[in-house]
């Protein structure tokens, strides 16, 4: 009777074991807004520092900006793929492709650079969502997120773009 009791104990957690699934892949249904934020700020600062007029330190400390914030996008996209279980080279990005105009159709002017309180504004944004979010994630991807906040947070008094501010 002792083996019985004990052969249906081992055969329900064999049954048990069985039945689990694998573990979950982590969400990354969080990090799609920063990695949109960080390309949007990345080309904020791209067309900011085209802008006619700006001193050179401005242009080049804006394009700074627009490399960092592009390296936080691939490192957003790289994290997303490997949490979704795919491989992705480091440079990926997705792009959009769209229609290319007709030689028949006339083309709109570019529209004019974004002042450089756009891109202060932007930035200080990606701060303030990126630390939100630092809070409830945990790893590798909080040290991500707290590292994007940590970059983005001088940007709200506009120091790592103003003459006399910090250098980058």
């Amino acid at each position: 009777m002792l083996a019985g009791g004990a052969a249906l104990a081992a055969l329900g957690v064999v049954v048990s074991a069985c039945g689990e699934s694998p573990p979950k892949r982590p969400a990354v249904e969080e990090l799609l807004a920063p990695l949109e934020q960080a390309r949007h700020d990345s080309a904020l600062a791209s067309a900011a520092a085209g802008a006619i007029g700006n001193p050179p330190q401005i242009a080049a400390a804006l394009t700074v900006v627009a490399n960092q914030r592009a390296a936080h996008a691939r490192a957003l996209a790289t994290e997303i793929a490997r949490a979704a279980g795919k491989l992705v080279s480091a440079t990926s990005e997705t792009s959009s492709s769209s229609p290319s105009p007709s030689a028949t159709e006339p083309q709109a002017p570019p529209p004019p650079p974004p002042p450089l309180s756009d891109v202060v504004d932007s930035l200080r944004q990606s701060a303030e969502d990126a630390n939100r979010l630092v809070t409830t994630t945990e790893g590798y991807r909080a040290g991500l997120l707290a590292s994007i906040a940590a970059y983005c947070a001088p940007c709200p008094t506009g120091s790592r773009l103003l003459p006399g501010g910090p250098s980058i």
